[in-house]
């Protein structure tokens, strides 16, 4: 899930149990038929709390369908490999000019091919002088 995802379900849940405390104490303070309307905070936080249960629930189904991706650098261009039970299901051609965007922090490398999807490399699974040349051919 993506940081601004993250931080708007937060902001749906966070709203929506404000919104939902405040009806439930100003209703045994005061005997309002009023404040029902601040039963609409409840949809904030439903909409959260469901955003938050199918994204983790597609998050688990992607992580069991053990798909890898192999990456053979080359002088223009990434090959990736995507390899399910051992056998190749897939190949892409990826040139170093069409790459939008790389990240890199101290765990992976990302690869985006476009503004939505990333390759993810692990840095642990590459030695340091071929994290170097990589790093080379990605301009890092």
């Amino acid at each position: 899930m993506s940081k601004t995802a993250q931080i708007i379900n937060i902001i749906l849940i966070v709203v929506g149990i404000i919104g939902l405390l405040l009806y439930v104490v100003l209703s045994t303070i005061f005997e309002n038929s009023y404040l029902d309307i601040l039963l609409v905070f409840a949809i904030p936080f439903g909409i959260g709390i469901v955003y938050y249960i199918l994204i983790n629930k597609n998050i688990k189904k992607m992580a069991e369908n053990k798909f890898i991706n192999a990456y053979t650098f080359e002088n223009d261009f990434l090959n990736i490999a995507t390899i399910k039970n051992g056998e190749i299901v897939g190949t892409q051609k990826l040139y170093y000019k069409d790459i939008v965007k790389i990240k890199e922090n101290s765990e992976y490398i990302f690869i985006y091919p476009n503004k939505f999807n990333a390759f993810i490399i692990k840095k642990f699974n590459v030695n340091e002088e071929d994290l170097k040349a990589v790093r080379i051919l990605l301009n890092l």
